[in-house]
């Protein structure tokens, strides 16, 4: 016994080595004596092995360099160093292992061939082909993916691997790489064969494999489905908001010749539609399937004894699983389902058996009925659309309260786009304005979501729901204060009560929607913009800096400056006078922190924001109740003197953007009325800020003075833009009357003057008839002042004869607009009269040497056959 455990010992060592050979001749260069030996192939799970390294090779080269995704990068970079070795330049070698994978007969390797072939579809589907302007490196592969997919849905593979095979189809047909309607037909009937596995019901008779991987293939199938659906109703919104090609090109055949390799925006929602009625039957049961297993252990008595749709009482701990990572693109394919069919698709339980022929299938209709025992007749479609409301909205409250951490982010992004495509429908804005308990608690719940989750992407998609929800309560006020009779009003005075805040203007903390959505609203805010808080701004440490935000924070604090600014159209009178001091005062801090000079005098999205949103309150049609209009005013006020004051013009602010606050200043000018901004400390403080920027050595802020000033000066109030013509029209004419010394160099200088030229313009039309000359001698001197003699002109730069030019046409279309007052004033100053002529005599001669250059016009004769199509 003794000698035998050595000798065993021994032939297990050479076993293993002789394994690890077997696994090293597919790795490994062989020596010339061992070439003639018969190579063996790695066993499975070697090739499983590698096919996973595959994965994560890919994987890497993601984070490592771009050029590995980017063919035309690849390739310049390999002119460059030949030895550089580029994943996108192995494509083929990628598309090929995948596909050998996919196909073999080992059920492991076939998972993990799925798995690369995915991986390979979402990481170069938008790489572009170089050569071909328009396409995409993977349209070369349809067949190979095709055929890659086709064996997974036989009817003898295992449900983990025809699941797989479910997500790939999805990932392939939403990549937006299909080009050929054929490939995409083939890989649409996949999933119409495994769709009609999934109606075969629970009790089929050909289970092949226990319940649970039945309910995960199932379950996959609809999930594929619903991400197609998704994609089809994204592609064909775009194809609805984009110009029609076909008007451009005049409908004939010929003229689409260099589209012919594109899909139809159309052709994947008609592939889809035949199978929506089938479709939202099955994910509607999914989902409520997934709402009761997602129910506390203390609710367990609720569940169906039989169990759900798809999934038996055996299998109940296996099925949550997969009916958690599947439930969140089933919720926001229904949602789209029930907003483009706006809540009308009706069936009882007798026309959706009849839609399923095999009586086997009959049981899955049958727990398909809203109200299992209730008799269909019996439940009209308002009952049915509210729990179907209640089902979609449970389901997503519940997941936003307290999703895990390990959810991935797309689980939550398909939730909120499923919750905004949802309150798109009119319908469910009714049902969400009506309980309002129920908008108050979707927005705690919103905030609560915010607190834990940090992508911008999320927070953009959670203000897309606040936006819907307040909005549902905007319309649903309305429509109650349009069916207020004039009796009513008159009685009872019910204008003032409705709206939050009713008389006495108070907002109680977890029943006010204005208060829940300010909470959330502020939150993000600070986020973004931590100085906004009050406790941060006081703090010593803290040092306020004009910076340009990102972009994904300047998009998110404009969408909330914009709702923010719709808060108090909720509220009644009081109400309104409760929330105004907090909105406007973070409105004119936004407008304070974001109003800074950009490259290219570009204005950022939150100033814009901020600027609409003062005018909207500004304009808000309860500021003449007379029981707030004292305190309306006094708020008004004070909002445009903080903005007076932000404007102060300071050594240390050299980046505040002078046009933003002008804007802002001539809004309230525009929008409000004398009573408000007619007190003389702010009409000083308002001309002081615009005779700032009339001094300001930026042509480009003097330019955009002249316009607002413009504006103000047309003012249809004479009694608001009377002072300002008085105190700014003389500087504004002395401006223009110092170009004739100082020309200007560049176009934006060239654009200063022509705007103070329309300014002044104004003015002469404006003035009365008896007035008219005095004005015109202010005009018509300046302009003559910019022509060019004829000895200057043909040395002056190209703005300065620009300049020339526009004096010209002015003057010229000035004349007859007024020629009893343009003739007195051309009649007391000779000289002027006479550069003028000689200005007028030079521009004809000009043109008439012009026209004697020109060639006469060539006459070609018409051919009397006429091509369709030009080839030149």
């Amino acid at each position: 016994m003794s000698t035998a455990t050595p000798l065993g010992g021994e032939k297990d060592e050479e076993s293993e080595k002789k394994d690890e050979m077997d696994d090293d001749t597919m790795f490994t260069t062989l020596g010339e004596e061992d070439k003639s030996k018969p190579s063996v192939a790695p066993r499975w799970a070697t090739r499983v092995f590698a096919a996973d390294c595959l994965c994560r090779i890919i994987m890497l080269c993601e984070n490592a360099n771009k050029a590995h995704f980017d063919l035309a990068l690849a390739r310049s970079a390999k002119l460059r160093d030949p030895k550089n070795d580029l994943l996108v330049l192995h494509l083929s070698d990628l598309i090929r292992m995948a596909f050998m994978a996919a196909t073999d007969h080992s059920n492991q390797l076939r998972m993990a061939g799925l798995q690369a072939l995915e991986d390979i579809i979402k990481k170069f589907a938008t790489v572009p082909e170089p050569e071909f302007p328009g396409h995409v490196i993977l349209e070369q592969y349809q067949a190979n993916v095709g055929a890659a997919l086709r064996p997974a849905f036989s009817q003898d593979t295992p449900s983990d691997i025809t699941a797989k095979a479910c997500q790939v189809c999805s990932t392939w047909i939403g990549s937006g790489v299909v080009s050929d309607l054929n490939d995409l037909r083939r890989v649409h009937n996949l999933l119409v064969s495994s769709l009609d596995k999934v109606q075969t019901g629970k009790g089929s008779s050909s289970q092949l494999y226990r319940e649970s991987a039945t309910t995960m293939e199932k379950l996959a199938v609809l999930k594929a489905w619903a991400e197609v659906y998704v994609v089809a109703m994204k592609i064909k919104k775009e194809a609805e908001t984009k110009p029609n090609k076909s008007m451009k090109n005049g409908g004939d055949e010929e003229d689409d010749y260099g589209t012919v390799d594109e899909l139809p925006p159309d052709s994947l929602i008609t592939l889809v539609q035949p199978e929506l009625p089938t479709l939202s039957r099955l994910w509607l049961a999914a989902l409520k399937d997934y709402a009761l297993l997602t129910l506390p252990a203390e609710f367990a008595s609720q569940l169906p004894p039989d169990g759900g749709a798809f999934y038996t009482p055996e299998t109940i701990d296996t099925a949550r699983l997969h009916y958690r990572n599947s439930w969140a693109p089933i919720l926001h394919a229904v949602a789209l389902w029930l907003n483009s069919t706006g809540f009308i698709a009706f069936e009882s339980t007798d026309e959706a058996s009849a839609a399923i022929p095999n009586p086997q299938k009959r049981a899955t209709s049958i727990m398909l009925n809203p109200a299992p025992g209730t008799p269909p007749s019996t439940r009209s479609l308002q009952e049915i659309n509210k729990d179907r409301m209640h089902l979609i909205l449970g389901v997503s409250i519940q997941f936003l309260c307290s999703p895990r951490p390990e959810e991935p982010v797309e689980h939550v992004t398909s939730c909120l786009q499923a919750l905004h495509t949802l309150l798109d429908s009119p319908c469910a804005r009714i049902h969400i304005a009506e309980d309002q308990l129920l908008g108050v608690e979707l927005l705690s719940v919103l905030h609560r979501l915010l607190l834990t989750c940090n992508p911008p992407s999320v927070q953009l998609l959670v203000t897309g729901v606040v936006q819907q929800i307040v909005r549902a309560a905007q319309d649903h006020l309305q429509d109650k204060r349009n069916t207020l009779n004039e009796e009513d009003i008159k009685e009872k005075d019910t204008s003032t009560i409705l709206g939050e805040g009713g008389e006495s203007g108070g907002l109680v903390p977890g029943k006010s929607l204005v208060f829940a959505a300010m909470e959330l609203l502020m939150f993000i805010l600070v986020r973004h913009m931590p100085h906004l808080s009050m406790k941060m701004s006081d703090s010593p440490t803290h040092i306020s800096n004009r910076t340009q935000l990102p972009e994904e924070s300047a998009r998110l604090v404009a969408a909330t400056v914009a709702i923010l600014s719709d808060l108090p159209t909720l509220c009644s009178p009081a109400g309104c006078m409760t929330v105004l001091p907090t909105v406007l005062f973070l409105i004119t801090q936004v407008l304070k922190e974001t109003a800074v000079k950009a490259m290219g005098n570009q204005v950022p999205p939150p100033v814009t924001a901020a600027l609409q949103g003062l005018k909207s309150i500004v304009t808000l049609p309860m500021a003449m109740n007379e029981e707030i209009h004292k305190q309306w005013t006094k708020l008004i006020r004070s909002t445009l003197a903080s903005i007076l004051e932000y404007s102060q013009p300071e050594a240390s602010k050299p980046v505040l953007d002078e046009v933003t606050m002008l804007t802002a200043i001539a809004l309230f000018l525009w929008s409000a009325s004398t009573e408000i901004i007619g007190v003389q400390s702010l009409q000083n403080g308002c001309m002081s800020r615009f005779k700032t920027a009339l001094n300001s050595s930026d042509p480009w802020v003097q330019a955009k003075c002249y316009q607002l000033l413009l504006s103000v000066f047309q003012h249809t109030n004479r009694a608001l833009s009377t002072p300002y013509i008085h105190s700014l029209a003389p500087l504004l004419v002395e401006k223009l009357k110092g170009v004739e010394k100082k020309r200007p160099n560049n176009k934006t200088e060239l654009l200063a003057v022509q705007e103070g030229i329309k300014v002044l313009e104004t003015l002469v039309a404006l003035g009365d008839e008896q007035n008219r000359v005095q004005l015109l001698a202010l005009l018509v001197p300046t302009l003559i002042s910019y022509l060019l003699d004829e000895n200057t002109f043909s040395s002056a730069s190209m703005v300065s004869k620009e300049l020339h030019e526009f004096a010209l046409r002015d003057l010229t279309r000035i004349g007859p607009l007024y020629p009893h007052a343009f003739k007195t004033v051309m009649g007391a100053a000779p000289e002027l009269k006479a550069r003028l002529e000689t200005a007028v005599r030079a521009s004809q001669a000009s043109k008439a040497k012009a026209a004697a250059r020109q060639p006469p016009p060539t006459v070609h004769s018409t051919p009397t056959i006429k091509l369709k199509t030009s080839f030149f």
